[in-house]
């Protein structure tokens, strides 16, 4: 691949990186990524030898610099707190009160979230709220299957330790499960 084909075919794949790097980082420097990432992939465009897709190796590139920057941000959350706010809430049907619970439970578990680890908060992201196999992971993530479902073990066991020891569940009227946060 010549560096104007990369140029020329960057864009179809400009929104999908885009969407994967506002989860990790957030919409502004999400923007700074996607550009770092297309001068990154311009820089070794020649070294390209089409094992994976196009966008997956743009994809790849994309997730370690957002990795490189939480590193260097150390210890804050994947997603601004003002982000994980904003995640779709589900819609609530229910009578005023179970909308409450359900709405505490969102909070409690996002607030959970926040507390681990990027690589973790990104798989969960990926397998709980976008709905995608530990396949799909894999493959953008640059590893086999078998080590993507072992990261989502390892990521659904830490969000549920975090949630045992900061929030008191329970099964609500239906049986769903439910949480508070402990005080």
């Amino acid at each position: 691949m010549t560096r104007e084909e990369l140029l020329r075919l960057y864009p179809a794949h400009r929104g999908k990186l885009m969407a994967a790097l506002s989860r990790l980082v957030g919409p502004t420097e999400a923007e700074d990524l996607a550009q770092e990432t297309l001068l990154r992939a311009l820089a070794a465009v020649e070294g390209f030898r089409g094992d994976a897709a196009l966008g997956t190796w743009l994809h790849r590139i994309g997730i370690n610099l957002a990795y490189d920057l939480l590193r260097r941000r150390s210890a804050s959350p994947i997603l601004p707190a003002e982000d994980i706010a904003d995640l779709p809430e589900p819609a609530i049907d229910a009578t005023a009160t179970a909308g409450l619970e359900l709405r505490q439970t969102n909070g409690c578990i996002r607030n959970m979230l926040a507390t681990l680890p990027p690589e973790q908060q990104e798989v969960l992201l990926q397998a709980e709220l976008y709905d995608r196999t530990a396949a799909e992971i894999a493959r953008d993530a640059g590893i086999t299957p078998g080590n993507a479902k072992i990261r989502l073990h390892r990521a659904r066991r830490a969000l549920k330790a975090a949630l045992a020891k900061n929030c008191a569940l329970y099964h609500g009227a239906a049986g769903e499960l439910l949480c508070t946060p402990k005080r």
